[in-house]
């Protein structure tokens, strides 16, 4: 949800202030801690700032760099799957040790 969020608000904070009044309600009704879709934001937030090219700041860093967006989503597709799983884990960890 939030890489969809992103490509039409590449603002971190303007991507919070749209979704967490959404996602905390919803957290409270089904019992998990609100800790846990704040650290889902937070995991979809920092991930789509790496392969998103509205962010304003990769795309200068790329092209200062002389790196073309291609070539850094090859590169970075790799890590950005791992890191996704490592988040997906942690998550459901954060669901698990809120609702025991």
């Amino acid at each position: 949800m939030q890489a969809l969020v992103h490509v039409a608000v590449p603002s971190v904070s303007g991507q919070a202030v749209l979704t967490m009044p959404l996602v905390v309600p919803l957290a409270d009704l089904l019992g998990v801690s609100r800790q846990v879709p704040v650290l889902a934001y937070q995991t979809g937030a920092g991930l789509t700032e790496l392969v998103t090219p509205t962010n304003g700041a990769l795309m200068a860093v790329l092209l200062a760099a002389g790196v073309p967006f291609q070539k850094w989503i090859r590169f970075v597709v790799g890590g950005v799957l791992l890191a996704t799983l490592l988040g997906i884990a942690s998550i459901a960890a954060a669901m698990w040790w809120s609702l025991a």
